[in-house]
């Protein structure tokens, strides 16, 4: 399933975070078509592996877009993109992270840490048997206002960027592999791995700690275009200070022609 927005050729295509956020771009895809006039393909994911929701993004592009697009991630939908641009690089012209989780094991305790400060006890308690793959269907119920609360710094209009529903299967199953290629090592690989030009937007206020990408990228020797929003946290395209200054990196980063990384 995907939503359409504007009219082809559709040069952007935004992937949903999660695992399981259904529909949470749908204001994000809404305003970016309103302020570009550029064809936007959001993406809904359906599957219970990474294998399969690449084959069904994959689809998804083919089915819509007959030029190279701009492969846009949020969250999990950050890693999606490049793994999904590993395996097929012929239809990406670039990938736009935002709000990208750690590539490495190590910077992942910060996440809960400055989640957790933000939380009540009962709140808190919920958000770490999310962590742990124990999150009941009830619990993700809860999961969006808790996240409201503990990543983000000033929200503009929460209910025009509320997901659709979120799926506590989708998210154990799909996030459990998610993790285990960090742990590994295999999801910095596929980072190296792709020559199309990255971008990555993170919220100086994210709970996802920037350099926990930026590091791990630097390390390895993949170039990166980083911006880093003051003022914001984890969603860019929700933050009331820094929204038109969201919108404008990433028009340009969509516009530009010159999209393949240097060797």
């Amino acid at each position: 399933m995907v939503r359409l927005y504007g009219k082809a050729p559709y040069e952007a295509v935004l992937v949903h975070g999660g695992p399981g956020a259904i529909g949470s771009l749908k204001g994000f895809a809404e305003e970016l078509y309103e302020i570009s006039h550029i064809g936007v393909v959001e993406a809904i994911q359906s599957k219970y592996s990474i294998a399969e929701l690449i084959e069904e993004l994959y689809g998804q592009i083919k089915s819509h877009c007959t030029n190279k697009i701009s492969l846009i991630g949020h969250s999990w939908g950050a890693w999606l993109v490049v793994l999904f641009t590993e395996k097929y690089p012929e239809v990406v012209k670039n990938v736009i992270l935002i709000g990208c989780p750690p590539l490495e094991d190590k910077y992942v305790s910060e996440i809960g840490s400055r989640r957790l400060q933000n939380l009540s006890d009962e709140d808190g308690a919920i958000f770490q048997r999310l962590m742990s793959n124990q999150a009941t269907a009830e619990d993700m119920e809860k999961i969006p206002r808790i996240f409201d609360q503990a990543d983000n710094y000033c929200l503009e209009n929460r209910e025009k960027h509320r997901a659709d529903k979120t799926d506590s299967e989708m998210h154990n199953k799909v996030w459990s592999e998610a993790a285990k290629l960090r742990s590994s090592g295999q999801l910095l690989i596929s980072f190296k791995n792709i020559k199309s030009k990255i971008y990555l937007i993170q919220g100086e206020s994210d709970s996802h700690p920037v350099n926990g990408v930026t590091i791990p990228l630097q390390e390895n020797g993949v170039q990166c275009e980083t911006y880093v929003l003051e003022r914001c946290g984890h969603s860019p395209f929700m933050e009331k200070c820094v929204k038109d200054e969201f919108y404008k990196i990433l028009i340009r980063a969509i516009k530009e022609k010159n999209n393949d990384r240097a060797n």
